[in-house]
């Protein structure tokens, strides 16, 4: 077998992964050599993966040598924790190793030896907290400010009244195009989705009508993006993300990605007593458990609070849109 340098070398320019994934993968391996190096008391190019232990009898001769084994890699594991590693970096360590050792046992007939590890990557996965999201009262606060301090109001208020009341990811619903809508039934059409399903998606009573007019107005043709910049190119997540930072900031609100406004959806249908199951179909998620990191059990149910800015937005939307 040839040393571990030159295995690594046959590794790089052999595995299908991505480019960036070969160089990724490559750094923690070479990590995780040093170590190895430093445990065997040798060189790296005196290395090799098949002999790592020299087995004796009682007498000290040498009998042979045994391969690189289990204990090892949980050793090495047990450094990174020991030096406070991220989850991430054990993440990347691991899916490294294994990536490394699938190939060797495939192509070399070496035991992998990650299979019996007693080292499980799970039991050190953060905590998730819950995601954060908007109360009904700070949508109100929400939309205020937009109407408040928007520049281009028609566009922004469709944007996030869109956003908040389908629970769309932000991501797809920027890459509908005109003709991605039905007005006819009062619905669109997602084809893209994180799942690889398609997913049609209702609107709020009358909202066709309106993305109907600001299509009209906007002279959009049926290949266009619904949302456009002001150089005509499509409008991206982080665009989305810097205008509502902005609103929230002007309205002393805490600051919310725009996959915030998936999450404050699937509390409001949680307020209004929607089966999680409903809730579930809605976001296009395949589990429930992934729906249920949405749901904040501590958000704040105030639905018969009234609030000023309230009719404030109400008359806008009746107006002007």
């Amino acid at each position: 077998m040839k040393t571990v340098p030159e295995m690594l070398e046959v590794y790089k320019n052999n595995v299908r992964l991505a480019e960036v994934t070969i160089q990724n993968y490559i750094y923690y391996i070479n990590k995780f050599i040093i170590f190895l190096s430093l445990e065997m008391k040798a060189m790296p190019h005196e290395m090799y993966f098949n002999k790592v232990y020299l087995l004796k009898d009682i007498t000290g001769r040498p009998l042979r040598y045994l391969p690189i084994d289990s204990q090892i890699i949980d050793d090495y594991f047990l450094s990174l924790i020991s030096n406070n590693k991220s989850y991430n970096v054990l993440k990347d360590n691991y899916k490294s190793l294994m990536s490394l050792f699938k190939f060797l046992e495939n192509n070399f007939y070496l035991d992998n030896p990650l299979t019996n590890i007693n080292f499980r990557l799970k039991d050190y996965t953060p905590q998730k907290s819950t995601p954060k999201s908007l109360t009904r009262g700070n949508i109100i606060k929400l939309l205020n400010s937009i109407i408040t301090h928007s520049e281009d109001l028609t566009t922004e208020i469709l944007l996030f009244t869109i956003l908040l009341s389908t629970g769309c990811r932000p991501s797809e619903f920027l890459k509908l195009t005109c003709q991605d809508f039905d007005f006819e039934n009062n619905s669109f059409r997602l084809i893209d989705t994180k799942n690889k399903h398609e997913i049609i998606i209702l609107l709020r009573p009358g909202m066709g009508n309106e993305i109907q007019k600001y299509m009209k107005k906007r002279n959009r043709k049926d290949s266009d993006y619904l949302f456009l910049k002001d150089d005509g190119k499509k409008m991206t997540t982080q665009d989305v993300n810097d205008l509502l930072a902005k609103y929230l900031q002007k309205a002393n609100l805490p600051i919310i990605t725009s996959h915030g406004t998936r999450h404050t959806f699937a509390n409001l249908m949680a307020d209004q007593g929607t089966p999680i199951d409903i809730i579930r179909q809605l976001l296009g998620h395949e589990s429930l458990q992934a729906t249920k990191m949405y749901i904040n059990p501590h958000y704040v149910r105030n639905k018969h609070i009234v609030m000023p800015e309230n009719q404030i937005v109400i008359n806008y939307m009746k107006n002007k849109l």
